[in-house]
């Protein structure tokens, strides 16, 4: 599997996105510019790993995950039983 930094940049945006976080408010955060983190989200730059594990931090999620799209199993986990509370709440609903 190979370093690919317009996958790192599309799940940075797509995890800022999901937070309802602009990129000027996550550059704030990282301390950079948000032409330096736009350049990063569209894969025209790598980033350092010391931002990388900033946004890992800031993001809440693993550097596996920005790095490899890879979820951990806890993750998965999670994700599994919030999805089926949902579908239980829904079933009560009905």
């Amino acid at each position: 599997m190979l370093y690919d930094i317009e996958k790192i940049g599309n799940r940075i945006r797509q995890l800022r996105k999901g937070q309802g976080m602009t990129q000027a408010q996550l550059a704030a955060k990282l301390n950079i510019g948000d032409r330096h983190l736009r350049k990063i989200e569209t894969g025209e730059k790598g980033p350092s790993i010391d931002i990388l594990i900033e946004i890992a931090a800031l993001l809440g999620v693993s550097l596996d995950y920005i790095i490899m799209g890879k979820q951990s199993q806890s993750d998965l986990k999670q994700q599994l039983c919030d999805l089926v509370q949902s579908l239980s709440a829904l079933v009560k609903e009905l």
